[in-house]
């Protein structure tokens, strides 16, 4: 969801030399990018030890000014630390006292806008919301002929997610006997090929969708890199899966996109793009601002995800190939 921002500043800069500071994690989704000169470890969990030792080597590269789009304290207290002259970030609250351009987040503005009103205090232009990921051409080449044989429609589902450094959040996982119901009803009305993809983290639910669907699938779990996945979703005709960052990348290759949500916000959160989706049950579309789940013991039923349901999505992943072979 950061990656507009990049393209805001390279095209307002294009002498800016722009490194990122960012964890192992989310990396992935910025190597290569053509505006960024280098990435910059960042602890997955910080602590004092490691928190200076990254102010130091920040301050040595003397940078004239940074952008801090996570809402940690630690950020804008880094960037305080780093001694770099002009911090903008979000202000949330407290948060903020140590940037010296703050944005106070605003309710219901989806986080892509949040990050571009950043980037907008330092005189960057937004250039469209959407993102972007830019697959290296050997990686493409070599994706398109694995699946050059495969029968059309391709239908790429990731039916994990939800597990990240330092949270397991599976209450953002929509069923893995529904994604089974849903491939099950693609491949018999559409004759599609289905792919499976996730993490290591993921098997889980990719074996319960094995395990319940009555049509062959082709399981990828923990077979790709995000450069990859990036260069199946390309091929692919359609992507469905939970609120992730996969869906994000599916969006940002400008594949069309069903993501299911429950208990996040669609309106802050969802994947932008002319053919991306959301179903997600109407009251996660009144969720105006950030909630960590992490903190929460139990999901309302009203925002549980269970309360997306199987023709919903056959519908919505219908209406969207149909549009895919209208311009094939």
């Amino acid at each position: 969801m950061a990656t507009p921002v990049l393209r805001a500043l390279r095209t307002t800069y294009p002498d800016m030399t722009i490194d990122i500071a960012v964890t192992a994690w989310a990396a992935p989704a910025f190597d290569g990018h053509p505006a960024v000169r280098r990435l910059v470890p960042y602890p997955e969990r910080p602590t004092l030890p490691r928190f200076f030792r990254l102010a130091q080597r920040l301050r040595a590269e003397r940078y004239d000014a940074a952008l801090g789009l996570d809402r940690s304290p630690w950020v804008g207290l880094l960037l305080w630390a780093s001694g770099i002259p002009v911090r903008a970030g979000l202000a949330a609250g407290w948060r903020g006292l140590l940037y010296t351009h703050r944005v106070p987040p605003r309710l219901g503005r989806h986080e892509s806008e949040q990050y571009l009103a950043v980037a907008a205090r330092l005189g960057a232009v937004p250039r469209g919301l959407e993102p972007e990921f830019i697959v290296p051409e050997p990686i493409a080449r070599a994706i398109r002929e694995r699946v050059r044989h495969f029968r059309r429609p391709l239908v790429v589902i990731h039916p994990g997610g939800a597990i990240n450094p330092g949270s397991r959040l599976l209450a953002k996982r929509w069923p893995p006997e529904r994604f089974a119901l849903v491939a099950d009803r693609l491949t018999q009305v559409w004759g599609s090929t289905i792919i499976l993809v996730g993490v290591a983290t993921d098997r889980d639910a990719t074996a319960s969708v094995l395990a319940h669907a009555r049509t062959p699938l082709i399981d990828w779990t923990d077979q790709l890199s995000w450069s990859e996945l990036a260069a199946l979703l390309a091929e692919a005709d359609l992507f469905i899966g939970n609120d992730t960052g996969a869906g994000h990348l599916a969006a940002a290759v400008g594949t069309p996109t069903v993501s299911i949500f429950g208990p996040t916000s669609p309106l802050l959160y969802r994947p932008l793009g002319p053919k991306s989706v959301v179903i997600a049950p109407p009251a996660s579309w009144e969720l105006r601002e950030p909630r960590d789940l992490r903190r929460l013991s139990t999901i309302a039923d009203r925002l549980d995800i269970s309360q997306v349901h199987v023709d919903q999505v056959v519908e919505a992943a219908s209406r969207l190939l149909q549009g895919e072979q209208g311009t094939a």
